[in-house]
């Protein structure tokens, strides 16, 4: 049975684009956007991120972290969960 939520998660759309991009390493909305962008996402607007990367983090996929300098800087790393999830749709 599929992760809550992983239905929304559809090959090529932005939540996938998203979640590959995503890694280990904590990174900032608008880094994930622009390596999502070098794979191929159509450029979108920062609503449509923000709200792909909440239903990622809300879903178990991502993960959220406060920014260290400032508490209101979200960054996002991937999730074992999202890793399981990723290698699902690439296989």
């Amino acid at each position: 049975m599929p992760a809550r939520g992983t239905s929304r998660v559809l090959p090529g759309s932005v939540t996938h684009q998203i979640l590959a991009v995503a890694s280990a390493l904590p990174r900032h909305w608008f880094e994930l956007e622009e390596l999502a962008n070098r794979r191929g996402l159509p450029l979108c607007d920062k609503a449509t991120i923000t709200t792909a990367l909440k239903l990622l983090a809300n879903h178990g996929l991502l993960k959220r972290h406060e920014g260290t300098q400032d508490g209101n800087v979200q960054l996002y790393t991937l999730t074992p969960e999202g890793e399981r999830l990723l290698d699902e749709l690439h296989s």
